[in-house]
């Protein structure tokens, strides 16, 4: 899998967001509000693509989130450096859409210290979202 994630990423191989698409659509097929991860705006840039929206475009997603710059990139940094990242998710929609669902998916590709997930939770919750938020990530 690392390989494959450096092929999709690192080098920008989108051909490979094909790769999961019927295992992730099945997976997925009953969920209600699928909130893609988003990249940040300069990874964009670069990659030319979103890896997240990618993967799970398949899917009927909400892209409810925006992710400001941070300094350094997450794979960039230590464990311990990666925990103490703070918050850097906004939510773009009002409380009363949020709520128009019962439970969130967040959808990320890489799991590492959950600290992606933990912030985008805590910045769903702050704008008032009152269900269950769980997450799917393709790797751990």
């Amino acid at each position: 899998m690392k390989a494959w994630i450096y092929q999709y990423k690192g080098l920008g191989d989108y051909r490979l967001h094909v790769a999961f698409q019927d295992l992730i659509a099945a997976r997925l097929r009953h969920a209600t509000a699928l909130v893609p991860i988003p990249s940040e705006p300069k990874h964009f840039e670069l990659r030319g693509f979103d890896p997240i929206l990618g993967l799970f475009g398949c899917l009927r997603l909400r892209p409810w989130l925006r992710k400001t710059a941070t300094e350094r990139p997450q794979a960039q940094k230590t464990r311990q450096e990666r925990l103490k990242t703070p918050q850097s998710f906004h939510v773009l929609v009002p409380e009363q859409t949020l709520n128009r669902v019962r439970q969130i998916t967040l959808l990320d590709d890489l799991y590492t210290t959950g600290r992606t997930l933990y912030h985008a939770r805590d910045a769903l919750v702050a704008a008032g979202f009152k269900g269950t938020i769980d997450a799917l990530t393709l790797i751990r």
